[in-house]
């Protein structure tokens, strides 16, 4: 793969993702992570023996075990196979965001992963994005738009998306919204306590599809904090700083407002 140095950084990267075997651990290791793909029980030490093994030399090749295979595992018995092999089934159906998210595209992150999915709204139209359109993403930079053009144009990379989707890894359709239904866009929220209707990730991933930043910390910068059940620091710190504060309802009101189901 070609080798690619930034300018200002003294250290020289292979573009290989997710086809390089120095970074195939680490890859994959990211692309089954709760917050990418997701694949429940296929942690640290069995992707370890599934790459020692050669059992799995790019992501693809998770949807292509058996039980066979995984039984032969250290540690690795019928019933955890069973389970193993119904979670990787599972994990099929995701969503655009989490999938770019999953390929791990260097410097791009989840609220990235979920900007590119919302503007293009498509992976076709992702991967054959110009830099130019790539910088039409809200917080997508010159590097950024260079990693993501560069990983796309990678022949390797497109070899193992190609296999992934063959796989059966699948999404719904995005609406792309316009930015009149991004009412809050350029404004900082954040999240405390415990949510009834949803997990926080799902309430996050809601809020930065109307456009706002979503911080762990409050700060006078920031524009509202949505309290849940048990509130604790971050709500007091929203009362010391005249910080408006929504309740849970407030927050389903708002993604019913605006579809954002």
């Amino acid at each position: 793969s070609a080798v690619e140095r930034v300018s200002g950084e003294a250290v020289a990267r292979c573009s290989g993702g997710l086809f390089c075997p120095a970074q195939l651990k680490e890859s994959i290791k990211h692309f089954v992570s709760r917050k990418a793909i997701d694949i429940d029980g296929l942690g640290d030490k069995l992707v370890e023996q599934l790459v020692n093994q050669q059992l799995v030399k790019t992501p693809a090749d998770i949807y292509q075990l058996d039980m066979a295979a995984l039984v032969g595992l250290e540690r690795m018995a019928e019933k955890s196979a069973l389970k193993l092999m119904s979670a990787i089934q599972q994990s099929k159906t995701t969503t655009l965001a989490r999938f770019i998210y999953a390929l791990g595209i260097r410097e791009v992150g989840e609220a990235t992963a979920l900007n590119l999915a919302n503007h293009f709204a498509s992976l076709d139209k992702l991967q054959q994005a110009s830099i130019e359109q790539l910088l039409q993403v809200a917080d997508v930079g010159t590097v950024v738009a260079e990693h993501l053009h560069s990983f796309f144009a990678e022949p390797h990379n497109q070899q193992v998306i190609t296999a992934l989707l063959a796989a059966g890894i699948s999404w719904p359709a995005i609406e792309q919204q316009a930015d009149t239904e991004q009412p809050l866009a350029g404004q900082t929220i954040v999240l405390t306590g415990t949510l009834t209707s949803m997990g926080r990730d799902d309430a996050k991933m809601k809020l930065q599809r109307l456009g706002a930043k979503v911080s762990g910390s409050v700060s006078n910068k920031t524009h509202a904090v949505i309290a849940g059940d048990n509130a604790g620091s971050k709500l007091a710190k929203a009362t010391e700083l005249n910080v408006p504060v929504w309740n849970e309802q407030q927050m389903l009101d708002l993604f019913s407002q605006y579809g954002v189901m």
